[in-house]
């Protein structure tokens, strides 16, 4: 990670922090918020965070870069940091409104969102491309080769991505005909996926 996110001037505003009681001013602090959100973790290639606390759950950068990264709900140049009820009503904004995150389980929010700064389709021509680009198509890959090797020339798009988020971008692909999934012996898992 070479440079830091820049905030954009609202990210100063002192009742940025703060819901707003005004549903219309409301309606555009949450749409200004998302799209920080959205910035922020592309930046930082954030895929996953808790609707909670806004915590990062995975990112794609490597251990040491993620420990550096600035929080997205905290200026502490104006000491303000939304309150977690605040950070869920970001959060819900993002998912029911913007169709940009998902939970993870909907019946446990604090297993964490799913932040689409991607469409699946996206995502799942970017995978197909790098197994293109590589000669691997009908190959059967395992999830490691696709997300961790350091032998397959794995781009930083796709290195490290994060599970639950590959198997999205793996269904749109079986949709579109271009991927099969192979689970493992306990059919709980991806044991390996044939993308043609």
């Amino acid at each position: 990670m070479s440079t830091a996110f820049e905030f954009p001037k609202i990210h100063s505003f002192i009742p940025f922090y703060t819901k707003q009681p005004n549903a219309t001013v409301l309606n555009n602090q949450l749409d200004s918020w998302c799209e920080i959100l959205l910035g922020y973790c592309q930046h930082y290639k954030i895929t996953s965070m808790s609707p909670i606390t806004g915590k990062i759950l995975h990112s794609q950068l490597e251990e040491d870069e993620i420990k550096d990264i600035p929080s997205l709900f905290e200026n502490k140049s104006i000491k303000r940091v939304a309150n977690d009820e605040f950070k869920t009503l970001i959060f819900k904004h993002l998912i029911s409104n913007q169709n940009k995150a998902e939970l993870k389980n909907p019946k446990s929010p604090e297993n964490g969102v799913i932040v689409f700064w991607r469409s699946l389709a996206e995502w799942a021509q970017v995978l197909y491309s790098f197994v293109q680009k590589t000669g691997q198509l009908g190959s059967v890959l395992t999830v490691y080769e696709l997300t961790k090797s350091t032998d397959s020339g794995l781009t930083d798009d796709i290195r490290n991505l994060e599970y639950d988020l590959l198997v999205k971008v793996l269904k749109v692909l079986v949709k579109q005909g271009k991927a099969q999934i192979l689970m493992s012996e306990d059919g709980h898992e991806i044991g390996g996926v044939k993308i043609v």
